[in-house]
């Protein structure tokens, strides 16, 4: 609850900041950036957490939760925004897109995505009818590429320079007043460059690694 609440409230700071910063035609952010601030503002929680907390099974249970929810939006958003983009390239080839055309690529969507970890066959393939954001111009790609900058931007605001918070308070301010990728920039991210992914990938490994530990240690104590 707490992280949704944070999530959320991210959402609200950057519409704050935006609209009190720019005139109105600029009152808005893009897509791009939409979920940045949102999920920056989670994984200044996770750091906050895992700076204060000492319980091994709490801080399994912090690490589990930023590992599920890097699955869930670096990976699962991924594999979403991929079928959107059959969705669209399928409708421009003039082929109907019936229930039993999209059951079938998400079915194998989502074998190809998880492999031997799911049974293949079932429900799943069903699962795309109940994701409204398919119906958006890929907003569901915002979430993958902005939860990974806002690892990056994480880590700037909690280990970095006054300079570095400061430079993410203006990007909270800039609305549409440039280029996504250019606001991201002076933010301290660099989204036409790999480096904020590996950032990303970098801590996503170091917690799993805790994570892994914490769990064979308790495992060592039954």
């Amino acid at each position: 609850s707490l992280y949704t609440l944070v999530h959320e409230t991210g959402h609200s700071v950057h519409s704050w900041y935006t609209r009190n910063t720019q005139p109105y035609v600029y009152g808005d952010y893009p897509i791009f950036v939409a979920e940045i601030a949102s999920t920056t503002n989670e994984n200044i929680l996770t750091e906050y957490f895992l700076d204060k907390i000492t319980d091994p099974k709490t801080r399994a249970f912090v690490l589990n939760h930023y590992l599920d929810s890097f699955k869930g939006t670096l990976f699962r958003q991924t594999q979403f925004a991929e079928f959107e983009q059959f969705i669209h390239e399928t409708d421009a080839n003039g082929q109907p897109l019936t229930a039993d055309v999209l059951d079938e690529f998400y079915g194998n969507l989502n074998q190809r995505y998880y492999g031997d970890s799911v049974e293949p066959g079932g429900e799943i393939a069903m699962e795309w009818s109940r994701i409204p954001h398919f119906y958006y111009n890929f907003y569901v790609y915002q979430y993958a590429t902005g939860f990974a900058a806002a690892t990056a931007l994480a880590n700037k605001v909690v280990h970095g320079t006054e300079q570095e918070r400061d430079a993410y308070i203006t990007f909270l301010k800039s609305g549409s007043s440039d280029y996504p990728t250019e606001i991201m920039k002076r933010a301290g991210v660099d989204m036409t460059k790999a480096d904020y992914l590996r950032d990303a990938f970098d801590t996503f490994e170091k917690r799993l690694n805790e994570f892994e530990k914490i769990v064979d240690e308790l495992n060592a104590e039954k």
